[in-house]
Protein backbone atom coordinates (compact mmCIF):
# COMPACT_ATOMS: atom_id res chain seq x y z
CA UNK A 1 0.00 0.00 0.00
CA UNK A 2 2.01 2.95 -1.26
CA UNK A 3 -0.72 5.56 -0.68
CA UNK A 4 0.36 5.98 2.95
CA UNK A 5 3.28 7.68 4.66
CA UNK A 6 4.63 7.24 8.18
CA UNK A 7 5.16 10.38 10.28
CA UNK A 8 7.21 10.55 13.50
CA UNK A 9 7.91 13.45 15.87
CA UNK A 10 11.04 13.25 18.01
CA UNK A 11 13.50 15.39 20.01
CA UNK A 12 17.03 15.12 21.38
CA UNK A 13 16.33 13.25 24.62
CA UNK A 14 14.57 10.50 22.66
CA UNK A 15 17.29 9.85 20.10
CA UNK A 16 17.75 6.25 21.25
CA UNK A 17 14.00 5.63 21.07
CA UNK A 18 13.55 6.93 17.54
CA UNK A 19 16.61 4.99 16.36
CA UNK A 20 15.08 1.77 17.70
CA UNK A 21 11.66 2.61 16.24
CA UNK A 22 12.99 3.28 12.75
CA UNK A 23 15.03 0.10 12.87
CA UNK A 24 11.85 -1.83 13.72
CA UNK A 25 9.84 -0.08 11.02
CA UNK A 26 12.42 -0.89 8.38
CA UNK A 27 12.26 -4.58 9.31
CA UNK A 28 8.57 -4.79 8.46
CA UNK A 29 7.67 -1.89 6.14
CA UNK A 30 8.72 -1.75 2.45
CA UNK A 31 11.31 0.87 1.49
CA UNK A 32 8.76 2.33 -0.91
CA UNK A 33 6.89 3.78 2.09
CA UNK A 34 8.07 7.31 2.99
CA UNK A 35 9.01 8.03 6.59
CA UNK A 36 8.77 11.73 7.50
CA UNK A 37 10.75 12.55 10.61
CA UNK A 38 9.92 15.83 12.40
CA UNK A 39 12.89 16.66 14.61
CA UNK A 40 11.91 19.19 17.25
CA UNK A 41 14.12 21.63 19.09
CA UNK A 42 14.02 22.01 22.85
CA UNK A 43 12.41 25.12 24.29
CA UNK A 44 14.80 28.05 24.69
CA UNK A 45 17.82 25.96 23.67
CA UNK A 46 20.02 25.78 20.60
CA UNK A 47 19.99 22.46 18.77
CA UNK A 48 23.46 20.92 19.17
CA UNK A 49 25.26 20.45 15.87
CA UNK A 50 26.20 16.92 16.95
CA UNK A 51 22.51 15.99 17.31
CA UNK A 52 21.64 17.51 13.93
CA UNK A 53 24.38 15.48 12.30
CA UNK A 54 23.26 12.30 14.06
CA UNK A 55 19.70 12.75 12.79
CA UNK A 56 21.01 13.37 9.26
CA UNK A 57 23.09 10.20 9.53
CA UNK A 58 20.06 8.26 10.73
CA UNK A 59 18.03 9.57 7.79
CA UNK A 60 20.76 8.64 5.30
CA UNK A 61 21.08 5.14 6.73
CA UNK A 62 17.74 4.04 5.22
CA UNK A 63 15.82 4.74 2.03
CA UNK A 64 13.02 7.29 1.85
CA UNK A 65 13.44 8.95 5.23
CA UNK A 66 12.77 12.70 5.03
CA UNK A 67 13.93 14.75 8.05
CA UNK A 68 12.21 18.05 8.91
CA UNK A 69 14.29 20.07 11.38
CA UNK A 70 12.93 22.68 13.79
CA UNK A 71 15.76 24.96 15.01
CA UNK A 72 13.50 25.99 17.90
CA UNK A 73 10.70 24.24 19.78
CA UNK A 74 7.41 23.86 17.91
CA UNK A 75 4.11 22.54 19.22
CA UNK A 76 3.06 18.94 18.73
CA UNK A 77 -0.04 20.25 16.93
CA UNK A 78 2.12 22.10 14.40
CA UNK A 79 4.40 19.12 13.86
CA UNK A 80 1.51 16.68 13.34
CA UNK A 81 -0.04 19.11 10.87
CA UNK A 82 3.30 19.53 9.12
CA UNK A 83 3.83 15.78 8.74
CA UNK A 84 0.46 15.39 7.02
CA UNK A 85 0.83 18.51 4.86
CA UNK A 86 4.37 17.60 3.75
CA UNK A 87 3.58 13.99 2.85
CA UNK A 88 2.71 13.10 -0.73
CA UNK A 89 0.10 10.48 0.19
CA UNK A 90 -3.58 10.52 1.04
CA UNK A 91 -3.20 8.44 4.22
CA UNK A 92 -0.77 9.26 7.01
CA UNK A 93 0.25 6.88 9.78
CA UNK A 94 1.42 9.05 12.70
CA UNK A 95 3.50 7.29 15.35
CA UNK A 96 5.04 8.60 18.58
CA UNK A 97 8.76 7.95 18.87
CA UNK A 98 8.30 5.88 22.04
CA UNK A 99 6.25 3.23 20.23
CA UNK A 100 7.11 -0.46 20.19
CA UNK A 101 6.58 -1.65 16.62
CA UNK A 102 6.63 -5.41 17.15
CA UNK A 103 3.93 -6.60 14.75
CA UNK A 104 5.26 -7.43 11.27
CA UNK A 105 1.69 -7.34 9.89
CA UNK A 106 0.93 -3.79 11.03
CA UNK A 107 0.69 -2.27 7.57
CA UNK A 108 -1.43 -5.06 6.13
CA UNK A 109 -3.81 -4.81 9.12
CA UNK A 110 -4.14 -1.05 8.51
CA UNK A 111 -4.67 -1.60 4.78
CA UNK A 112 -7.39 -4.18 5.44
CA UNK A 113 -9.13 -1.82 7.87
CA UNK A 114 -9.09 1.03 5.33
CA UNK A 115 -10.36 -1.18 2.52
CA UNK A 116 -13.09 -2.65 4.71
CA UNK A 117 -14.34 0.43 6.57
CA UNK A 118 -13.23 3.35 4.35
CA UNK A 119 -12.32 5.16 7.59
CA UNK A 120 -10.19 8.23 6.98
CA UNK A 121 -9.33 8.85 10.63
CA UNK A 122 -8.85 6.15 13.23
CA UNK A 123 -6.85 5.54 16.37
CA UNK A 124 -4.78 2.43 16.94
CA UNK A 125 -5.35 0.70 20.27
CA UNK A 126 -7.42 3.67 21.52
CA UNK A 127 -4.41 6.00 21.66
CA UNK A 128 -3.25 9.14 19.89
CA UNK A 129 0.26 7.74 20.22
CA UNK A 130 -0.52 6.10 16.88
CA UNK A 131 -3.29 7.02 14.49
CA UNK A 132 -4.07 7.16 10.77
CA UNK A 133 -5.56 10.23 9.10
CA UNK A 134 -6.11 11.48 5.55
CA UNK A 135 -5.26 14.93 4.28
CA UNK A 136 -8.91 15.57 3.44
CA UNK A 137 -10.41 14.83 6.84
CA UNK A 138 -7.68 16.74 8.66
CA UNK A 139 -8.47 19.71 6.42
CA UNK A 140 -12.20 19.30 7.06
CA UNK A 141 -11.54 19.39 10.81
CA UNK A 142 -9.39 22.51 10.51
CA UNK A 143 -6.14 20.74 11.56
CA UNK A 144 -4.76 20.22 15.07
CA UNK A 145 -5.08 23.50 16.97
CA UNK A 146 -1.70 25.26 16.81
CA UNK A 147 -2.75 27.71 19.49
CA UNK A 148 -1.86 24.82 21.82
CA UNK A 149 1.74 25.98 21.69
CA UNK A 150 3.29 23.18 23.76
CA UNK A 151 2.27 19.54 23.85
CA UNK A 152 -0.71 17.96 25.55
CA UNK A 153 -4.45 18.66 25.10
CA UNK A 154 -4.23 18.57 21.27
CA UNK A 155 -5.65 15.03 21.26
CA UNK A 156 -8.58 15.83 23.55
CA UNK A 157 -9.33 18.96 21.55
CA UNK A 158 -9.43 16.95 18.31
CA UNK A 159 -11.77 14.38 19.91
CA UNK A 160 -14.14 17.19 20.89
CA UNK A 161 -14.15 18.62 17.36
CA UNK A 162 -14.50 15.23 15.69
CA UNK A 163 -17.54 14.31 17.80
CA UNK A 164 -19.15 17.70 17.16
CA UNK A 165 -18.58 17.30 13.42
CA UNK A 166 -19.54 13.64 12.98
CA UNK A 167 -21.71 12.83 16.05
CA UNK A 168 -19.64 9.73 16.82
CA UNK A 169 -16.37 8.76 18.43
CA UNK A 170 -13.17 8.47 16.41
CA UNK A 171 -13.00 4.85 15.12
CA UNK A 172 -10.41 2.52 16.61
CA UNK A 173 -8.33 -0.33 15.19
CA UNK A 174 -6.77 -2.92 17.50
CA UNK A 175 -3.30 -4.15 16.50
CA UNK A 176 -1.64 -6.72 18.81
CA UNK A 177 2.04 -6.33 19.75
CA UNK A 178 1.92 -2.64 18.95
CA UNK A 179 2.12 -0.33 21.95
CA UNK A 180 3.28 2.97 23.38
CA UNK A 181 5.97 3.01 26.08
CA UNK A 182 4.60 6.27 27.56
CA UNK A 183 8.06 7.73 28.23
CA UNK A 184 6.87 10.62 30.38
CA UNK A 185 10.07 10.76 32.43
CA UNK A 186 11.88 12.82 29.79
CA UNK A 187 11.46 16.51 30.58
CA UNK A 188 12.69 19.73 29.04
CA UNK A 189 13.91 21.70 32.04
CA UNK A 190 12.94 25.01 30.39
CA UNK A 191 9.20 24.31 30.45
CA UNK A 192 6.83 24.75 33.36
CA UNK A 193 5.12 21.35 33.42
CA UNK A 194 2.36 19.52 35.22
CA UNK A 195 1.10 15.93 34.85
CA UNK A 196 3.27 13.63 32.70
CA UNK A 197 5.83 16.43 32.20
CA UNK A 198 3.50 18.26 29.79
CA UNK A 199 3.73 22.07 29.57
CA UNK A 200 1.14 23.71 31.79
CA UNK A 201 0.57 26.38 29.12
CA UNK A 202 -1.48 23.96 27.00
CA UNK A 203 -3.69 23.11 29.96
CA UNK A 204 -4.35 26.81 30.54
CA UNK A 205 -5.14 27.37 26.85
CA UNK A 206 -7.52 24.38 26.89
CA UNK A 207 -9.28 25.91 29.90
CA UNK A 208 -9.80 29.08 27.85
CA UNK A 209 -11.26 27.02 25.01
CA UNK A 210 -13.57 24.66 26.97
CA UNK A 211 -15.72 24.84 30.07
CA UNK A 212 -17.46 22.23 32.20
CA UNK A 213 -21.00 21.67 30.96
CA UNK A 214 -23.23 18.73 31.87
CA UNK A 215 -24.79 19.04 28.39
CA UNK A 216 -21.38 18.93 26.72
CA UNK A 217 -19.19 16.13 25.35
CA UNK A 218 -16.93 13.99 27.52
CA UNK A 219 -14.46 13.02 24.78
CA UNK A 220 -11.20 12.22 26.58
CA UNK A 221 -12.27 14.18 29.64
CA UNK A 222 -14.33 12.53 32.43
CA UNK A 223 -16.25 15.81 32.76
CA UNK A 224 -18.47 16.90 29.84
CA UNK A 225 -17.15 20.02 28.11
CA UNK A 226 -18.48 22.64 25.73
CA UNK A 227 -16.72 25.53 23.95
CA UNK A 228 -16.41 28.80 25.86
CA UNK A 229 -16.49 30.89 22.68
CA UNK A 230 -13.23 32.60 23.66
CA UNK A 231 -11.13 30.52 21.24
CA UNK A 232 -13.33 29.50 18.33
CA UNK A 233 -12.01 27.01 15.78
CA UNK A 234 -11.12 28.18 12.28
CA UNK A 235 -9.45 26.80 9.15
CA UNK A 236 -5.72 27.08 9.87
CA UNK A 237 -4.49 26.04 6.40
CA UNK A 238 -7.17 27.38 4.05
CA UNK A 239 -5.24 26.83 0.81
CA UNK A 240 -4.11 23.21 1.22
CA UNK A 241 -7.08 21.75 -0.65
CA UNK A 242 -6.61 24.29 -3.45
CA UNK A 243 -3.05 23.00 -3.87
CA UNK A 244 -4.09 19.34 -3.78
CA UNK A 245 -6.87 19.94 -6.29
CA UNK A 246 -4.62 21.83 -8.70
CA UNK A 247 -1.07 20.50 -8.32
CA UNK A 248 -1.50 18.52 -11.56
CA UNK A 249 -1.67 21.89 -13.35
CA UNK A 250 1.99 22.54 -12.55
CA UNK A 251 3.11 19.83 -14.98
CA UNK A 252 0.43 20.45 -17.61
CA UNK A 253 -2.33 23.00 -17.22
CA UNK A 254 -5.87 21.80 -17.77
CA UNK A 255 -8.39 23.69 -15.62
CA UNK A 256 -8.35 25.34 -12.20
CA UNK A 257 -10.55 23.57 -9.68
CA UNK A 258 -11.94 25.77 -6.93
CA UNK A 259 -12.35 24.43 -3.41
CA UNK A 260 -16.13 24.55 -3.58
CA UNK A 261 -16.43 22.61 -6.83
Amino acid sequence: MDNISIGIVTFRERKHLVEELIQQIKQYIPDTIDVLLAINGNNDELMPESYRQEMLDLSKKYKNIYPIFCPEFKSLSKLWNTLVIFSKTKYNFIICDDTTFDNPNTLSIIKHHINTTKDEFFLINQQFSHFVITKQILHNLGYFDERLIGHGEEDGDMVQRYIRNFSKNIPNLFIPNFSNLASYDLKNQKMECHIHNKPIVNRKIAELKYKDDHNGICGMNPTPLSPTGLLDDYQQYPYEMFFLNNKHNIAKYSQIQLDNE
